[in-house]
Parts: structure tokens; C-alpha cells; sequence
């Protein structure tokens, strides 16, 4: 008696599955017609026999053909069997060496003579070519799409589709732009996510947040509006952007930052970390937590180090301790309060989002020029073109004062408010008030505060 195999398969399940349940039916009426006695069932449910996806019953049912537990396979159509040429090879060499038969709905193939297999070739590139045809047709109406700047997949967290259109989903947004804020300010992801979860606002998940969820959603382009198709960006989507291209440039500047990968979770915890700069070549310092880390190791604490020349470092505890003395020295002053009070604050929003959006272009181009990618004299051309401006900003931004928490330091209990104030708050004022510049020291000496020069903005 002829033990026949039932293969059944659909590439495009609606979840139901009832495809492949009624190619089955059809297939086991198939086998009683012929009196043969189906011995298994072989279903390959939502996958394609071209994209050269993973098929586990297709292999299964390859071992057994081999293996001599089946001599007959039915069908609902050959295409269901394959659509590649080489596998279609298989088949007919199964049929030559196992004497398989080979049966579909409505007919039968003969793979034992010429005629038979040929037309099961034929079939076969039939198949192929409109698979192929297919699979053009949709990546050319997807490529249009994101020409046209239409959404695609999935509506993105931040989002709600209404009529085909994807618009902000306030509350959703919210979270993205108090994240993207927050994290600019020096907090990291795990705080961040730590907040969210302490509001009991679930990811799109339904779950608590974690740090690698939010990292996801902030490197999202569509956030700013922009349409990425197959890995690159090729224009503006026709959505309203969360946030705008500046603060995005940052946020995935600060994000794919490698050394602050390897720190993953780690709050930053220096005071100066990006905003000091190296007396002897003029590059940032960076500190623990950021850029460039200079780990503690042996008796060596941790200390700020410059990325650039490598030959400026001191101890973190040292040199913080020279500038918050001259920081709260200032804030303790009578006339303190009057003098950080006034401003243009909405003006100083604006610098103060491109000074980081500046910062964070030559973040990037000091990487790639570590990876190789940019020549010295590249580099050289884009930090000369975007210092200058960043200086002039600043100098505008200490005009538009005041500096977010600044006020609420000033006074005659300075020195008791910057100590219980939070690491992003003093940052924020240092770089606001200060120019901070570690000055070369000979090896082996002891700390000279001399070499930490400090200059009011």
C-alpha cells in the first residue's frame, strides 16, 4: 500500500489558518480517490517557499522521503511544494531514485518520464517568475510610499492611526519628549525609565519600561518627522514630528556614543563630563560617564581625560572641588540673585538647543575620525567651523540668563542648596556661567589649582 505524505503551505497566514486546513481536506480526498493511505501531515504555515525562510516540515518531510517512510506526496498545487529550481531538482531526483509519486488536486505529475518532468520544470519557473514579479511589484509600491513620505508597518508608540494617517498620540508623545529631555540633561536611560515607571505609564508592551525599549524608541528618525526606507533616510514623512531634528541629532549623538554603551544603566555622576576642554590642544575634556572614561585602577582614581592628545588628565575629585568652590563662592554673593534672575529665557532655550546640537556634531565627527572615517584635516575643518559659533552662543546664552534651577541656588544658603542639588542641575549652571580649561602639569606633581583656569561667561 502506497504510504502518501500530505505538504501543505501558505505564505500569507490571516491567522486563522484555515489556507492550509483546506488544502489538506482537499488532499486527504485526493488520497482516498487514489487509495492511498496518508501516513502524515506536513504544514509549513505562513512562510514562503521562495524567500528562503526556514521550512521545519519541509526538512522533515526531505528526511523521511529519503529515509523510505513515504513513497507519494499530495499536493494542493506543485507551487505549494516549491518554487526554487533546485529544490524542484530534488524532487523529480527523488522520484527517479525513490520511484516517489508526485500528486496535486485535479492531476497528476509524472516525474518518471521526460514529458512529466518537464512540464514540472516548466510549471516550476512559471512560479518562479511570477514569485519574482510579485516580490518587485511590492517593493516598488513600498519604495513609492516612502517617497510619498507614508507611514509603513506598524503604528509607532508616540502614534495613533486615524484614516490611514498617522497622528501624534499626545500623551504618548509627551513621554518621548520628557525622555529625549531628560536624557539630554544628563540623566541616563535607566532613570529615565525608572521615572516613567514610577508614573505607571506601561511601554507599548503593555510592561514596566526598561532602558533597552526607551533606547529603541529614542533612535526612531520618525520621531523628527523623517521617512527612513531600507536602513537610510530619503525625506520627511507626512506625520508631525515629536521633536525637531536638532534635539534628534543629539539624542542619537549621545546615544550611540561607544563609551557610554559600555557604561550601560550609570547615571552621569561628574560634574564636568563634556564641558571642561584641554588647555594644551583645546579638545573636550571628558570625564566618567559620557565620552572618553579613564577608569580608576590600582591606587589611580578615576580622572578627566582628553580624547584628543591623551596627555591632560586629572583627578575628578580635584578638580571638582576647585570649581564648585568658585561656583558657590559666586552664587553666595549679595547681588547674586538680581544678577541670574533677568533674561530672555525662551532666547536662551533656542541657544542653549544649538550649542548641544553643535556639541553633538562633533561628538560624531570625533568618532569617525577615530573609526578611520574622517582624516586629521576634516576633522580640524569641522571643529574650526562650529567653535567659534559655539563660543558665540554661549556668550549669548550668559546674556539671556537665567539658567533653569540657578535662581533657586542663588543666595546666602548657596552652599547648602548646591550641596543637596542634583548632578544634571549643576552641570547646567557650570556650563552656563564658566568656561572650565585643564591646563598641562608635568608628571609626578602634585595638584595645582593654578592649572584649572576658570572664566566667567
Amino acid at each position: 500500500m502506497t504510504q502518501a505524505a500530505i505538504y501543505a503551505r501558505i505564505s500569507k497566514d490571516d491567522g486563522s489558518a484555515l489556507g492550509v486546513s483546506r488544502q489538506v481536506k482537499d488532499c486527504r480526498t485526493e488520497a482516498d480517490r487514489r487509495g492511498w493511505t496518508v501516513r502524515d501531515v506536513y504544514v509549513d504555515n505562513d512562510v514562503s517557499a521562495s524567500s528562503g525562510a526556514p521550512r521545519p516540515e519541509w526538512q522533515r518531510l526531505v528526511r523521511d522521503v529519503e529515509a523510505r517512510r513515504v513513497s507519494a506526496i499530495v499536493v494542493w498545487s506543485a507551487e505549494r511544494l516549491t518554487r526554487k529550481p533546485r529544490e524542484a531538482e530534488d524532487v523529480i531526483e527523488w522520484a527517479e531514485k525513490y520511484g516517489l509519486a508526485l500528486a496535486n488536486i485535479g492531476g497528476e505529475l509524472d516525474l518518471s518520464t521526460p514529458d512529466g518532468r518537464m512540464m514540472y520544470r516548466i510549471r516550476g519557473a512559471i512560479s518562479r517568475h511570477e514569485s519574482e514579479q510579485s516580490s518587485r511589484r511590492i517593493r516598488r509600491k513600498f519604495l513609492e510610499r516612502a517617497e510619498g513620505g507614508k507611514p509603513h508597518g506598524k503604528v509607532a508608540y508616540g502614534y495613533q492611526r486615524v484614516d490611514g494617517r498617522d497622528v501624534l498620540d499626545p500623551d504618548q508623545a509627551a513621554v518621548i519628549r520628557d525622555a529625549a529631555r531628560r536624557l539630554l540633561a544628563g540623566e541616563s536611560l535607566r532613570s529615565v525609565a525608572t521615572r516613567l515607571n514610577e508614573t505607571d505609564r506601561l511601554s507599548p508592551r503593555g510592561k514596566k519600561w526598561e532602558s533597552a525599549t526607551l533606547r529603541q524608541i529614542l533612535l526612531r528618525d520618525r520621531n523628527a518627522g523623517l521617512r527612513r526606507h531600507q536602513g537610510s533616510v530619503i525625506g520627511r514623512g507626512d506625520w508631525e514630528p515629536i521633536y525637531d531634528e536638532a534635539t534628534h541629532e543629539r539624542v542619537v549623538a549621545l546615544l550611540t556614543d561607544p563609551s557610554r554603551r559600555t557604561n550601560r544603566g550609570a547615571t552621569i555622576s561628574h560634574l564636568l563630563t563634556g564641558i571642561a576642554r584641554c588647555g594644551l590642544c583645546g579638545d573636550a575634556v571628558q570625564g566618567p560617564g559620557v565620552m572618553r572614561v579613564l577608569p580608576a585602577s590600582g591606587t589611580q582614581p578615576r580622572r578627566y581625560g582628553c580624547r584628543q592628545c591623551f596627555r591632560v588628565s586629572r583627578k575628578v575629585d580635584d578638580v571638582d572641588a576647585v570649581v564648585e568652590a568658585v561656583i558657590v563662592a559666586r552664587l553666595s554673593q549679595p547681588d547674586a540673585i538680581a544678577a541670574v534672575v533677568s533674561g530672555d529665557p525662551e532666547r536662551a532655550q533656542v541657544l542653549q538647543d544649538q550649542i548641544e546640537a553643535a556639541q553633538a556634531r562633533l561628538a560624531i565627527a570625533a568618532d569617525s575620525f577615530a573609526e578611520g572615517e574622517l582624516t586629521g584635516e576634516q576633522l580640524r575643518r569641522v571643529s574650526s567651523r562650529l567653535r567659534p559659533r559655539i563660543d558665540e552662543w554661549r556668550a549669548d546664552l550668559a546674556a539671556c540668563g537665567p539658567t533653569p534651577g540657578l535662581p533657586e541656588l542663588a543666595g546666602p544658603e548657596a552652599a547648602a542648596r548646591w550641596a543637596s542639588a542634583s548632578i544634571e542641575v549643576k552641570r547646567a549652571v557650570v556650563d552656563s556661567l564658566v568656561s572650565v580649561t585643564i591646563e598641562p602639569q608635568g608628571a609626578g606633581r602634585a595638584f595645582d589649582p593654578a592649572n584649572v583656569r576658570i572664566e566667567w561667561r
